[in-house]
């Protein structure tokens, strides 16, 4: 990835969860699947607010009007897409944008930085979800690297995971607590009241609905035993 002034540079971790047992291979999948999806839009989203609270107008923010190819052959950054949507232009309704992001499964957010188009999320990105690690035997085990305060956001979306968080937090002394505590959760950059009220608000619809899938998500399949690793410093188990 280049390095884009405008971006603040993310946490890089792994998170590894157990499942319960008795999950089929398609549930897996799929659970798989969604999860790296609401990973990309909670990053995208984390983006948008993040450069908006800086100062970036709405009208340089637009999102294709198709979903990324699920077997791409180049990066984003070179992808051509025939249409776009503009977030805000000429007083426009953002409406149309935000449900582009809601709506489609692989949505690509482009900041314009004068004649260029930098996509906010992109698979060749080092903040952008891999699966390094996965055991099907039951219970299945995955492990997945990104940006960890995305990734913590989905694990522990639902009230009983936040629960267990605490928990967990709690539990930890020293170090390992404040290398957790310090993790800036995408949740958080979104919420910022620094963002202004026109973005913040349809973002926090778009992470309402993303930890809210998640959270359904993470019941059917019985996600537990989470560790978190971020980069270069030791496994904190949860």
């Amino acid at each position: 990835m280049e390095d884009y002034l405008e971006f603040d540079e993310m946490q890089i971790g792994s998170v590894s969860c157990l499942g319960k047992e008795g999950v089929p291979v398609w549930g897996i999948i799929h659970y798989l699947e969604q999860t790296c999806l609401n990973h990309m839009k909670l990053t995208t989203v984390q983006r948008i607010c993040e450069l908006s609270a800086r100062g970036i107008e709405d009208c340089r923010f637009s999102v294709a009007a198709s979903s990324a190819e699920i077997f791409p052959s180049e990066s984003l950054l070179d992808s051509t897409f025939k249409d776009y949507v503009v977030m805000a232009d000429n007083e426009k309704s953002p409406d149309s944008f935000w449900k582009v992001i809601a709506n489609y499964k692989r949505p690509v957010v482009f900041y314009h930085n004068g004649n260029r188009k930098i996509p906010l999320y992109d698979f060749t990105y080092p903040e952008a979800v891999r699966i390094t690690s996965f055991t099907e035997q039951s219970p299945f085990q995955v492990d997945a690297k990104g940006a960890v305060g995305a990734l913590i956001d989905l694990v522990y979306a639902g009230e009983r995971e936040e629960r267990a968080r605490q928990l967990f937090l709690n539990e930890q002394i020293g170090q390992s607590a404040r290398n957790i505590e310090a993790i800036v959760r995408a949740s958080a950059v979104i919420s910022n009241p620094n963002v202004p009220e026109g973005v913040r608000r349809y973002a926090e619809q778009q992470l309402i609905n993303c930890l809210g899938s998640q959270a359904k998500l993470n019941e059917k399949v019985g996600i537990n035993q989470v560790t978190i690793r971020l980069d270069g410093q030791i496994d904190v188990k949860g």
